[in-house]
C-alpha cells in the first residue's frame, strides 16, 4: 500500500510540475506549427453524446481513448470497436481491447484515419495525373492501468503514431498520463489527463509540436444512483490546448432508462466549429458477467460542414 501512494504522489507530482510549463506555452503565440492534429479527435459514440466530456465518467472502454485510469471499471475483459463519418465523408476507424490481469489492467487501442481519395493535379496537367496520393493516418497505443486505493487510479498510454502524405511518413512516439478520483462526497469523482506528451519536431525547417492538452474535469449522478434503473449523470471539465487560444469547456449529461436505453446530450464551449451533439446507447446483457452496448452519436458542425456520426460496438466478458 505504501509504495502504491509513493507512485501515486509521484504521478501527482509531475502534473504539477508539467502543468506550469503547459500553461505557459498556451500563453504565447501559436507560433509553432501543430502536428497530427487528428490525435485531437474524439472516439466513441457514448464519449461523444455527451460533448466529449469523459474524463471523470471513463468507465468503460471509451476511456483507452480519453482517461486510461478509467480501465480500471473492467473486470475481466473489454473490448471496443468505432467507426466515425466524419467531415467531407472521411472515414475514422478505432478499436481498443483491455484484459485486467493481477497486476493491473493491459489494453491495446488502434486508431485509423483514411481520407476521402482523390485525384492528383499538377501545373501541367491540370486536369489530373491519373494518380491517387497515397494519405493517412495510423496510431497505436498500449496502455496500463492500476488502481493505487480503493478510490484513485493512474493510467498511462505509450502510441507510436505514423502520418503519410503521398511519398513521406512522419512517425511519432508520445505519452499520456491520467488519474481517475472517487472523492467520497456522494458519487462525485474527478478526472484528470495530460494527453500527446511528446518532443517537438522539425519539418521543413519549421520548428512543429505535438497537440499536447490538459484535461480537468468532475462527474456524479444527480438523480438517482448508479447501477439503479434510472439514473441521471452529468459531468463537465475543462480542456487546455496548446493550439487554442481559449481554455476550452465541454459539458455533458447521460441519462439510463430501465437499464437498457442511455439519452445523452453535451455542449462544447470556445471551440472553432463543434457545438452541441446528442446521442444514444443500447445494453444488452446476454449472459451474466457479459455485456454488449451499441452506441451512436450526432455533432454539429455549423451550416459550412457535415455533421459527423458516430457508430460504436462494444462490452465486456
Amino acid at each position: 500500500m505504501i509504495r502504491k501512494l509513493w507512485i501515486g504522489l509521484m504521478v501527482a507530482g509531475i502534473c504539477v510540475l508539467l502543468y506550469p510549463q503547459f500553461a505557459d506555452a498556451q500563453s504565447q503565440s501559436r507560433d509553432a506549427r501543430v502536428v497530427l492534429s487528428f490525435l485531437k479527435i474524439d472516439h466513441g459514440a457514448r464519449m461523444v453524446g455527451m460533448g466529449g466530456a469523459f474524463v471523470a465518467i471513463a468507465d468503460d472502454m471509451d476511456a483507452i481513448f480519453s482517461n486510461v485510469a478509467g480501465l480500471t471499471h473492467i473486470e475481466r475483459a473489454g473490448f471496443s470497436l468505432g467507426y466515425t463519418r466524419w467531415l467531407f465523408s472521411d472515414g475514422i476507424y478505432s478499436g481498443g481491447f483491455a484484459y485486467n490481469t493481477p497486476h493491473g489492467v493491459l489494453g491495446l487501442s488502434v486508431v485509423g484515419f483514411k481520407p476521402h481519395s482523390f485525384e492528383e493535379t499538377t501545373i501541367f496537367q491540370p486536369q489530373g495525373t491519373g494518380r491517387e496520393p497515397a494519405m493517412g493516418n495510423i496510431s497505436i497505443g498500449l496502455a496500463y492501468a492500476s488502481k493505487l486505493t480503493d478510490r484513485l487510479s493512474i493510467g498511462t498510454l505509450l502510441r507510436w503514431t505514423q502520418e503519410t502524405l503521398d511519398t513521406d511518413n512522419l512517425n511519432v512516439l508520445d505519452f499520456s498520463v491520467s488519474t481517475l478520483f472517487y472523492t467520497g462526497f456522494k458519487s462525485l469523482r474527478l478526472g484528470m489527463a495530460f494527453e500527446n506528451l511528446g518532443k517537438d519536431l522539425t519539418l521543413v525547417e519549421d520548428r512543429a509540436s505535438m497537440p499536447v492538452s490538459f484535461t480537468i474535469g468532475g462527474a456524479m449522478e444527480i438523480l438517482g444512483e448508479k447501477g439503479d434503473q434510472t439514473y441521471l449523470t452529468v459531468t463537465g471539465e475543462n480542456y487546455y490546448a496548446t493550439d487554442a487560444a481559449k481554455v476550452q469547456y465541454r459539458l455533458g449529461g447521460e441519462l439510463w432508462l430501465q437499464e437498457t436505453l442511455a439519452l445523452r446530450g453535451g455542449y462544447k464551449v470556445n471551440f472553432d466549429e463543434e457545438t452541441f451533439s446528442v446521442g444514444a446507447g443500447f445494453k444488452f446483457n446476454p449472459s451474466e458477467g457479459r455485456q454488449l452496448r451499441v452506441d451512436v452519436s450526432y455533432t454539429d458542425f455549423g451550416m459550412y460542414l457535415d455533421a459527423p456520426i458516430r457508430f460504436t460496438v462494444g462490452g465486456s466478458f
